[in-house]
């Protein structure tokens, strides 16, 4: 209120108007919505407990928040008969400071206070798909990802640290292989996304996350995000370090929905006075973020980690899938993990609605609990489907040019049971970066190529990564298996 210059020019005028009172307020929030929300929530999680969900919506191409929930109210504990637990934190459990459950007056949704947000782990990854494809790098760029990568960013001693340089990891291991983002992005592969984001560079994807409206409030986090503060080699940026809220998040990837376009979330449909003269105040406030062929292509790769197909290329895996049948509509989003599992989120969007869901505790980051993606996720999906129910199934729209998916394609030279070092000249010589995968049973001579993945076209200047033969696979003897009996005939 006393930030809206519609309210008065100082703002002591607009407490003082505020103080006067007799306004009629009508909120954007949906009746329906919030009521499944708040119910999805406590279905999962009760009111005691010291882990908060928390659920925002927001409508693409408005800004118009239609949901708010969470397993608190919001109350003032009772000094005279707390009801409250003392907090999780040991060191304001030492001082005698309440938690923010059942009871809280804190922001926890949507930041501001001392609420200065939550990490959310991979659903940060859409940003250097943004920032990628703004640079000119199709969906289809390849690049083969590795169980660890080593970086060029430089960090001090930790377990992310290899010979002082950022390193990090795949979740669980592995995960190594020619991926695009479509299909990084579907399995989450973390020496994906920060290759991509080095190439773009650290300090265009964080400027994309603050063109969509992400809101930096830890000091720290404000500090790095900045030219001066070494945005350019903040190396783990991508991968969700940085404190958000899901009201942030929830309007980042709407900004996709609303094809490029940023709207200011606002909580206002109208406010009138005591007279019944409208105040104009509420209209959405937006900016062209992005373009529409960049926004309409990085939702076609956030169509895979939640179950759906994208319309431009192939996922191959999902980390959310079952979101896809639960909503019942066209959806796109990401989830995501923190370190230790002290946050798990889920962000799943339509054309009407964006609901991102946080899974943390408010009053003690370094918490050892495990939050669980089985009480975030169908909180989530089943919250969205509340709300899309009734309503018509509308298709996201495609880029204007596929060169925005698939880049210039080049053919492939055939170096099938060539050498690896004739086949690296022959592809290095074409353009293309050059990778050594794994090996396979092939009629080539062991240790020769046995092909090329991909094969046949791939993007200008994209990586090829050789196939090496192990030779042919050993037949198996017919007759007898060893415990005496004979195998089944295959027809």
């Amino acid at each position: 209120w006393k930030s809206q210059e519609a309210f008065g020019a100082t703002t002591y005028d607009r407490e003082r108007r505020l103080k006067s009172g007799g306004y009629r307020i009508v909120t954007t929030l949906d009746i329906k919505g919030q009521a499944a929300a708040r119910k999805r929530i406590t279905d999962r999680e009760s009111d005691s407990s010291q882990n908060a969900l928390l659920l925002a919506g927001v409508e693409p191409a408005s800004g118009k928040v239609r949901i708010l929930a969470t397993n608190r109210k919001y109350k003032l504990d009772d000094p005279e008969n707390p009801k409250n637990e003392m907090s999780s934190d040991p060191k304001k459990r030492a001082k005698k400071i309440r938690g923010t459950h059942p009871y809280t007056t804190n922001p926890l949704l949507t930041g501001g206070g001392d609420i200065t947000g939550y990490q959310a782990g991979s659903v940060f990854k859409i940003f250097p798909i943004i920032a990628a494809l703004e640079a000119g790098y199709p969906l289809a760029y390849p690049i083969a990802a590795q169980k660890q990568y080593k970086s060029g960013y430089p960090v001090g001693p930790g377990p992310a640290s290899c010979g002082g340089y950022y390193c990090p990891k795949n979740s669980g291991g592995g995960g190594e292989g020619l991926y695009n983002m479509w299909s990084a992005f579907a399995k989450s592969i973390n020496t994906y996304f920060i290759p991509l984001q080095e190439k773009v560079g650290s300090d265009k994807v964080i400027a994309v996350a603050k063109r969509f409206g992400v809101q930096f409030r830890e000091p720290n986090d404000a500090k790095m995000t900045t030219k001066e503060g070494g945005a350019a080699m903040f190396g783990a940026f991508s991968l969700g370090v940085t404190n958000s809220t899901p009201l942030d998040m929830a309007n980042a990837y709407a900004t996709l929905a609303a094809d490029g376009k940023y709207c200011v979330p606002t909580p206002v449909e109208q406010i009138s006075t005591a007279a019944g003269e409208k105040i104009d105040i509420g209209k959405p406030h937006c900016i062209q973020a992005t373009t529409k062929d960049v926004a309409r292509a990085a939702l076609d790769a956030a169509r895979c980690p939640v179950g759906d197909s994208a319309q431009m290329g192939s996922c191959n895996g999902a980390t959310a899938g079952p979101t896809r049948g639960i909503v019942g509509h066209p959806v796109f989003g990401k989830s995501g993990t923190t370190d230790a599992d002290k946050t798990a989120s889920l962000i799943v969007g339509t054309t009407k609605i964006v609901v991102a869901g946080y899974m943390a505790n408010p009053d003690y980051p370094d918490h050892k609990d495990h939050m669980q993606h089985p009480i975030i996720n169908p909180a989530v999906q089943y919250t969205v489907a509340d709300y899309m129910e009734g309503k018509p199934k509308e298709q996201f729209k495609k880029p204007g040019s596929t060169k925005i998916a698939y880049g210039e394609q080049r053919s492939i030279p055939d170096v099938t049971c060539d050498s690896v070092s004739a086949a690296t000249n022959r592809l290095e010589n074409a353009g293309f970066t050059v990778s050594r995968g794994s090996e396979v049973h092939s009629s080539c001579p062991e240790g020769t190529v046995a092909g090329t993945n991909p094969s046949g076209r791939t993007i200008k200047n994209g990586v090829v990564v050789l196939e090496i033969s192990g030779g042919k696979e050993e037949e198996k003897p017919e007759g007898p298996n060893p415990g005496g009996s004979t195998p089944p005939r295959r027809n």
